[in-house]
């Protein structure tokens, strides 16, 4: 599971965006930055240019990094992250270097713009690190959608969501991991994706 997210600006090595997800991180951003940053720039003089991806170990944590054209992201997580995950944090630091190119040379360390950006740079990290499915479920409100069309699989997770209060994928999968586990979350995205179910932002 993702525990932490750095978004860290490349020449200064100063996190322009810092999230966590879990408490179970505890240094401060500016401090890993400057450590993370510090071992990229091995990496590039070893090189030649900054490295695209980095995987190492910190403190129990696997750290994921990846590099666009004057930002780097950090992704803390208990395990290795699945490969979709590691597209999206290639996908999401392309998106951020670009939206914030003014930002890159020169930057005075004023966070003002990242701040004032910040719905828009979550959401991206919700749908590129696919974050939603860290918290709860709840149905949707719509009365006009057909739970007749849902499979059995969807539609006992769906009545599961209705009846569990914090139903969220790991507790879905814990509870029905007598299916496997691609077929869980295929039915879980088919659920969000055709507004059956939604998530929340309370864990």
């Amino acid at each position: 599971m993702i525990q932490k997210i750095i978004i860290v600006h490349h020449e200064t090595s100063l996190p322009v965006m810092d999230k966590d997800i879990e408490l179970t991180v505890p240094y401060d951003a500016a401090m890993i930055s400057g450590i993370l940053q510090a071992i990229s720039t091995i990496g590039q003089e070893m090189i030649g240019r900054p490295t695209g991806f980095k995987k190492l170990q910190y403190h129990g944590f696997v750290v994921t990094g990846a590099y666009f054209d004057g930002f780097s992201i950090y992704v803390f997580s208990e395990t290795e992250l699945v490969k979709e995950i590691e597209e999206g944090m290639q996908d999401l630091i392309k998106w951020f270097s670009r939206t914030f190119k003014s930002q890159k040379d020169n930057w005075d360390g004023n966070l003002d713009l990242f701040i004032t950006s910040s719905a828009i740079i979550e959401s991206k990290l919700s749908q590129d690190l696919f974050l939603w499915l860290l918290y709860p479920f709840q149905q949707s409100k719509d009365q006009n959608l057909d739970k007749g069309k849902l499979s059995k699989l969807g539609k006992i997770i769906f009545t599961c969501i209705d009846k569990e209060r914090k139903c969220t994928s790991a507790r879905i999968l814990d509870y029905f991991n007598s299916y496997a586990e691609e077929d869980i979350l295929y039915e879980i995205f088919n659920l969000v994706i055709n507004g059956y179910i939604e998530t929340t932002t309370e864990d």
